[in-house]
């Protein structure tokens, strides 16, 4: 989910929340006019202040329950977490910023409630009873979710949460200082924001890091370490344990040409454009008012499509015809690499497919290219998704001994091979058999972009068709 998801559920749910604290602002303007009034002055008031406060309070307890208890299903019934700081391990490893936000908008979450409890209850202005209270808050949520099923206890949520009430606990205090003393203290000022600079220069550490490294991060290295205690592996295979290198490669993306090289071979026109994050969708038309639609990907993919055309069948006596001219559109647009795999599909449509050819120390091309063409040969669809790779360099990598070691070790990831097999059944635990039956080398693109060499290990896990992933270089 990326930021503009997350504004966009913000606004649902904020809705029910202003009715509510609009309602209250309204009971507490006829309590101020009609009530308070009549009371005589020796009598104890309660301030407006307090009252807009405990109407703000109540309207961030629903917030807070539409978040996390309110219409949130029964998928998770007993499933805990208790790695503790997972979600920045896997926010690092994977370098997301959508595993690393969901950590920040927990932390986020609770920050207003280390504001509002020392403005409503004075016995909160203590640091010790405000903690209690924020551990206790968050600990109930995490406690019903896994009862309910309508989420997961994760120790990693506990913290971020009474991370948040700290921080806002802090941001209180430091503007209870500023009115205090009418005026900005260094000391207060630093002291109260610690935790968020604190955080801050680790982030900034942290890129430091990423960006100094050569390569990137394979995703599949955020795991924990299974415990193998007991568990029985084995292999029929002859592993090799000799030293051995492999290729990595740099995908290279090169689309920002696509709009001008359609506009100068098929005399297509630009209508309109529209972004969606890092990808591009544009209207455009032919000469006699034809629209076609062309979607660019951030990831070097494009497609154009004729707008509402139905394909129709070629029959054989048009195919010979139709694949020359399938052939010399493909040589006029020159965006086919050489040594292609040629293909004549249905319906006018024909496709150059060039393998993914891993284990060369050379730049080689990978993916395919589909062309549609009507019965008179005008072209009614283009997809594009080559990429080309880059070789680096070549790298160190594990022999198939040292992955054997590493299975037996626990250190894979458990890799979800099935939509119907459920979490619980990856948990490796005693008794459990796997048997290794293919150990082969692949390749998966990392954070920054580089095709790196990783080992496909499949098999039996207890008797069903399992595989992992790991990195291969070392």
């Amino acid at each position: 989910m990326d930021i503009t998801e997350i504004i966009s559920n913000i606004r649902y749910l904020m809705l029910p929340v202003i009715i509510i604290i609009g309602i209250e602002f309204l009971l507490i303007a006829l309590y101020y006019y009609f009530y308070r009034k009549r009371q005589s002055d020796h009598k104890k008031q309660i301030s407006i202040k307090k009252l807009i406060l405990g109407a703000v309070f109540i309207g961030y307890i629903v917030f807070v329950m539409e978040l996390t208890i309110i219409g949130r299903g029964t998928s998770h019934y007993m499933e805990m977490n208790l790695h503790p700081f997972s979600g920045y391990v896997d926010a690092w490893k994977k370098y997301s910023l959508r595993d690393l936000q969901n950590c920040l908008f927990n932390i986020l979450m609770f920050v207003p409630l280390g504001v509002l409890l020392p403005l409503l209850i004075a016995k909160l202005k203590e640091f010790k009873w405000l903690l209690l209270v924020v551990v206790g808050a968050t600990s109930s949520i995490e406690t019903y979710q896994t009862l309910s099923g309508a989420g997961i206890f994760e120790l990693d949520d506990l913290i971020n949460n009474s991370l948040g009430g700290i921080i806002g606990y802090q941001l209180y205090r430091l503007a209870a200082s500023i009115a205090h003393n009418k005026k900005v203290k260094m000391k207060n000022l630093i002291g109260n924001l610690s935790i968020p600079l604190l955080m801050g220069l680790i982030f900034v550490g942290m890129n430091i890091v990423y960006t100094q490294q050569e390569f990137g991060h394979l995703a599949i290295n955020a795991y924990t370490k299974s415990n193998m205690s007991d568990v029985h592996v084995s292999t029929s295979l002859e592993l090799s344990s000799a030293p051995t290198v492999a290729p990595v490669y740099k995908k290279i993306i090169k689309n920002d040409d696509v709009e001008g090289l359609l506009q100068q071979k098929l005399g297509l026109s630009v209508v309109n454009t529209q972004d969606y994050k890092d990808d591009r969708e544009i209207l455009m038309a032919d000469k006699a008012g034809v629209q076609y639609t062309l979607f660019i990907s951030s990831e070097g993919q494009w497609s154009l499509t004729e707008n509402n055309y139905t394909p129709e069948q070629t029959s054989f006596a048009e195919q010979e015809p139709m694949l020359k001219k399938a052939k010399a559109l493909m040589d006029d647009l020159s965006i086919l690499p050489p040594a292609a795999t040629f293909t004549v599909l249905e319906d006018g449509k024909y496709e150059w497919d060039l393998p993914d050819s891993i284990d060369l120390n050379t730049d080689y091309w990978s993916g395919d290219i589909g062309l549609g063409l009507k019965p008179d040969g005008i072209l009614y669809s283009l997809t594009y998704s080559l990429k080309k790779n880059q070789f680096i360099r070549e790298v160190k990598i594990l022999s198939p001994t040292e992955v054997y070691e590493r299975i037996k070790n626990g250190e894979f990831p458990q890799i979800k091979y099935n939509a119907l097999v459920k979490e619980e059944e990856l948990i490796i635990k005693k008794g459990d058999q796997i048997d290794i039956e293919l150990i082969e080398l692949s390749y998966m693109y990392d954070t920054k972009g580089f095709y790196q060499p990783i080992y496909r290990v499949s098999g039996k896990f207890n008797g069903n068709n399992w595989f992992t992933l790991i990195q291969a270089r070392k």
